[in-house]
């Protein structure tokens, strides 16, 4: 939870990504697609939706009141399970598991760190609570002892330190997969020939999986000279199958560079927004938040 206050760029900048991630979830789910793919992109925009609430305190606040704390575990939990369960299920078909190993990482990312807020929010309902106490005369809790609680519990074996050190894995890779999610994003369009289906798919706009489909145009001349053409002159390649949230994509278009662009805003807000969790072995991680 951030303030405009306390961290304008922070605040600002996981607003704008995760909008975004918010408004491209909305589109995947007006896409073509199977059960399997629409449970899969209703569980991306609750993430995208959780996310852009956990930004202002203002509106995380009520959303908690609302929704409790372990409901959402709960709910972050069994969405991690069924990507795994994707994952599985692909790899016995023999299809390629990244898409949906990645999705179960990032989910998983994202429980860790719903369970790291509980924790913190327990130790400051405490707080409250003691304080609350001291109106009456018993006992009094002053602003302090939130702070000694987070150092206490930041110290090697303390809660805060253990959590930290569970989200190292997480974070690297939210790091990691949201730098190669930008690389993506500035491929180049690749030739038909090229054509695999998937994350990398390259068959043109049309790609159908499992199906000929026809190649780009700025490749088809190229094309007809090495693998032929049908009668309308179209070039067509076989698009194997895949094993995806979405449907196959052309490497270059803008619905793969958008998609790209949106996985990133996802991946690196949540290692942005994350960071502060780190603090307790990696006190530099400061300097992310301003």
């Amino acid at each position: 939870m951030f303030t405009f206050a306390a961290m304008p760029v922070k605040f600002v900048g996981l607003i704008v990504l995760f909008v975004w991630c918010t408004v491209w979830c909305v589109y995947e789910l007006t896409r073509p697609q199977d059960t399997r793919q629409r449970v899969s992109n209703v569980l991306h925009l609750v993430m995208a939706v959780v996310m852009l609430a956990m930004v202002w305190t203002g509106v995380w606040m009520p959303f908690v009141s609302v929704v409790p704390m372990p409901v959402l575990l709960g709910v972050f939990g069994l969405s991690t399970a069924w990507f795994v369960a994707q994952a599985v299920l692909a790899r016995r078909a023999g299809l390629p598991v990244a898409h949906y190993a990645g999705h179960a990482m990032m989910f998983a990312a994202m429980t860790w760190h719903l369970g790291a807020m509980s924790v913190k929010r327990g130790a400051m309902a405490a707080s409250g609570g003691m304080a609350g106490m001291g109106h009456g005369g018993a006992t009094t809790t002053t602003p302090m002892d939130m702070t000694q609680w987070t150092a206490e519990a930041s110290k090697p074996g303390g809660v805060l330190w253990i959590f930290a050190l569970i989200g190292i894995p997480f974070m690297a890779y939210l790091l990691l997969a949201g730098l190669n999610d930008v690389r993506r994003a500035l491929r180049p369009r690749a030739a038909a020939s090229d054509c695999a289906c998937g994350t990398d798919c390259t068959c043109g706009p049309e790609c159908r999986c499992s199906a000929h489909v026809p190649a780009s145009d700025e490749v088809r001349a190229h094309e007809a000279s090495k693998i032929g053409s049908d009668a309308d002159g179209a070039v067509r390649v076989l698009a194997p199958a895949t094993a995806s949230c979405h449907e196959p994509r052309p490497v270059g278009t803008p619905a793969y560079r958008l998609s790209a662009l949106a996985d990133a805003a996802m991946n690196l807000g949540m290692f942005w927004m994350s960071t502060g969790l780190l603090v307790a072995i990696a006190p530099f991680m400061k300097m992310l938040s301003f």
